[in-house]
């Protein structure tokens, strides 16, 4: 069951329009408390212009004796909306002309109707009778051979009451309309101001919560709200760096984590190198040895002696295997000297010539002349191109090109060897470096070659990369430190020389 949840901008629209209506209400009651005020003192000023008028006609037709002219005036006066009588009093209090009531008393109260002709002012006061309730002014004239008199108009209030209900609806119905006016215009300012703003932000911070942190909110305001909109998208960009701190330090872990891995499986290589080394290799030192000291026996054309000649050969191959052991078990830190990298390369390519000519394989060289040295131990560094153009060997075999490039960039040597091979499945990447891992066939590899480049380039501080494509070739990325001179020290006067690029 869902709860129904008013918004701050409903809230706001609602508290506002809530406090506009009690401020207009307020005013609105005392404007109606007004107007009946209004309303009777209209009717008092209209009564009083009637009773001069009156006073003058009745004057006039007195002086000429003309009472039915009185009575006629007086019967058309009361057919004004809201007068109940008119009514000619003598001094004593003795009707002349007029008096029909109409349910209204007949003659004032006789306090009122002497103290107006005592004053010789107009008197004007309210008198209920049977429950309503009339306005009664008294205006008092002299009259030519008559003396004082005294002329009575009565209005019914009740008329007064319909014109102010009248006047009542006019006003609330006007009071509603400019509530609901008021209410709309909060409504759809609030809207634009308020609610909109609010939302993009819970719609940002959902998004960041997904894990957007791309996710911006325009600034269009200079406003508070405009202020949080720039602070979120400060947090947002946070972070974001934060994430890709996370995600650099997570990679680091795992690259490290790969590397102690690695070194775990060179530690045990060596163990088992080491333990092949005195198991395997005094035993195939005495048989090779008396293979060849049988061959020379045998006639040229004996099946032993191809037999014997093919033992040899075996057991030579599996001397160098483990040689190749041996020294990739030997642990021992580099010697580390000013190396050209192009006289390394010139001097593995000579040593490959044969092999590289055999198999169609083009080496091109493509070395800046100012390339600095390397820092590096010039047998191992001569060991990992070696490695490099052997497997670039391996992957071509109908021939192909190699290309060596190198350039110097920020204190690093870097280099790139390209060959156009068959490439590496992309499964097997992750796995080139591992001791014993080869994609070569049976009889084709150890799978030493690239754990022995890797540990070498790792011993100097360097980097290695290897990309590829099936079909396309591979690309190895190397870098190895600029070999710096380190500087005299301070004070020496010694005469000496120092290695120089």
């Amino acid at each position: 069951m869902k709860h129904f949840s008013m918004g701050i901008g409903m809230r706001l629209v609602t508290s506002l329009t809530i406090a506009v209506a009690i401020v207009t209400g307020l005013y609105l009651y005392r404007q109606l408390s007004a107007e009946r005020d209004v309303l009777i003192e209209q009717r008092e000023r209209e009564i009083r212009v009637m009773a001069r008028t009156l006073e003058v006609a009745v004057r006039n037709a007195v002086r000429r004796d003309q009472w039915e002219d009185v009575q006629e005036l007086f019967e058309e006066v009361k057919g004004y909306a809201g007068v109940a009588r008119v009514t000619l009093f003598q001094a004593d209090g003795t009707p002349l002309v007029g008096g029909d009531q109409e349910g209204i008393e007949e003659t004032p109260s006789g306090v009122e109707f002497q103290e107006a002709i005592r004053q010789k002012q107009p008197r004007i006061f309210f008198h209920t009778w049977n429950g309503e309730q009339a306005l009664h002014y008294l205006r008092p004239i002299r009259l030519v051979n008559r003396g004082s008199a005294l002329i009575e108009i009565v209005y019914r209030t009740s008329q007064i009451e319909g014109a102010y209900r009248r006047r009542r609806d006019e006003i609330i119905l006007a009071g509603i309309a400019i509530m609901g006016a008021i209410a709309m215009a909060f409504w759809y300012l609030t809207k634009r101001n308020i609610s909109k703003p609010i939302q993009t932000l819970i719609e940002g911070a959902a998004a960041i919560g997904a894990g957007e942190l791309d996710r911006r909110i325009p600034i269009t305001r200079r406003d508070e709200l405009g202020r949080l909109a720039a602070e979120f998208n400060r947090m947002t960009e946070r972070l974001k760096q934060a994430r890709e701190q996370i995600l650099e330090e997570t990679v680091k872990k795992l690259d490290l984590e790969r590397q102690l891995q690695h070194s775990e499986k060179l530690a045990a290589v060596g163990r088992l190198a080491a333990g092949l080394a005195h198991e395997i290799g005094t035993p195939l030192n005495i048989i090779s040895g008396r293979a060849e000291y049988l061959l020379p026996e045998l006639p040229g054309g004996d099946p032993g002696s191809n037999s014997l000649q093919i033992i040899v050969e075996q057991i030579g191959r599996i001397r160098r295997t483990v040689e190749q052991l041996l020294g990739y078990a030997r642990v021992h830190p580099p010697h580390i000297a000013p190396t050209p990298l192009p006289n390394i390369l010139s001097n593995v390519v000579a040593l490959l010539g044969h092999e590289l000519t055999k198999g169609g394989i083009r080496v091109e060289l493509k070395l800046p002349v100012d390339l600095p040295s390397v820092a590096a131990d010039p047998d191992l560094l001569q060991q990992v191109f070696v490695n490099l153009l052997l497997n670039a060997f391996d992957a071509m075999p109908d021939g192909g090109n190699v290309r060596v490039a190198a350039e110097a960039h920020e204190g690093l040597i870097k280099i790139r060897v390209e060959d156009t091979g068959c490439g590496i499945p992309p499964e097997s990447l992750a796995r080139i470096f591992d001791p014993f891992f080869t994609t070569k066939k049976v009889g084709k590899g150890t799978g030493l070659g690239l754990s022995v480049v890797y540990g070498i380039v790792k011993d100097h501080g360097g980097t290695i990369e290897v990309k590829s494509d099936l079909g396309v070739g591979t690309t190895c990325l190397i870098t190895f430190p600029v070999y710096r001179p380190e500087p005299m020290p301070t004070g020496s006067h010694g005469r000496g020389s120092d290695v120089t690029q």
